[in-house]
């Protein structure tokens, strides 16, 4: 016992130390510092101390001396910032918890009928198959991309960066939920289907309504995330709080950026918070969340 609890010790610091060895090995292959434009007398570590000391001294105005008077104030505009960024939130799960709720369905084989013909089977299975194919495709580009290539098909506008939200969101909501209702206990149903309920009737009955609460939580969860993607959405060119931070950032004007950081992360808290009270709404003080 002994012999086989220092042999599994050895193995695991061989592992660490090939873990380490080959993290260091990837940081000298890619030349791992600090980059960016930096003042002729600034370093990169004083570049870094000074981006990080300005988090204590948020800006109440603007930096750049040449701001029109007429400028909203810096508060007004980290506010505009910040529903334009709830805005494309909003719009992304409105489009994309409907496709979801589709493809959970015909990627779910709970509502299949039992015991099922040769061929509807066969027919069944293409579609599932389908549906779970379509599902990997779009969760498996990153919405930067989604964005990048539908901003090129597009242009630049609000429906464009819905879209690109939604699409990816649209892909992992529908494959958790199918997962969920599969997952769901068949008691019910299989009582319904007893008593003379068909497939469809017994799914909508005895499965989905169990599963109702999960699919709703998954669901408000998936919405934190879509608020710091619609944030990310603005360092490619549409209008959310990420694309205000990233121009006083790229003009080295690290306390408005930090002005623009805070509403942002007191948002997500905030609505961490309301879907935490939702959950336990729905769940009960016990009940727990797929995340």
């Amino acid at each position: 016992m002994m012999d086989f609890k220092a042999a599994t010790s050895g193995k695991r610091r061989w592992v660490i130390l090939a873990f380490v060895g080959i993290f260091l090995w990837c940081a000298w292959y890619l030349e791992l510092k600090p980059s960016g434009l930096i003042p002729p007398d600034e370093t990169h570590w004083e570049r870094t101390g000074r981006f990080f000391a300005a988090a204590f001294q948020p800006a109440l105005d603007y930096t750049d001396p040449n701001t029109p008077d007429d400028a909203p104030p810096i508060w007004w505009k980290a506010l505009e910032g910040l529903f334009l960024t709830l805005k494309f939130a909003f719009g992304a799960m409105s489009l994309a918890v409907p496709a979801a709720l589709v493809m959970g369905f015909f990627g779910s084989s709970a509502w299949w009928p039992s015991p099922c013909p040769r061929l509807l089977k066969g027919v069944l299975s293409v579609v599932y198959f389908g549906t779970r194919f379509l599902m990997s495709l779009v969760r498996s580009i990153h919405e930067l991309i989604w964005a990048l290539l539908i901003l090129s098909a597009m242009g630049v506008s609000p429906l464009a960066g819905m879209v690109a939200l939604a699409l990816p969101f649209s892909g992992t909501l529908g494959k958790v939920f199918s997962e969920l209702i599969d997952e769901e206990a068949r008691d019910a149903a299989q009582s319904l289907k007893a008593i003379g309920h068909r497939p469809l009737q017994t799914f909508l009955v005895g499965i989905f309504p169990a599963a109702l609460p999960n699919l709703i939580t998954y669901s408000f969860y998936r919405f934190e995330c879509a608020l710091r993607s619609s944030a990310v959405l603005g360092f490619v060119g549409i209008e959310t709080i990420g694309l205000y931070i990233r121009f006083s950032h790229e003009e080295a004007y690290y306390r408005e950026v930090w002005t623009y950081f805070y509403p942002l992360l007191a948002m997500i808290m905030l609505v961490d918070f309301w879907g935490a009270g939702i959950r336990r709404r729905v769940n009960g003080p016990k009940g727990g969340c797929v995340a």
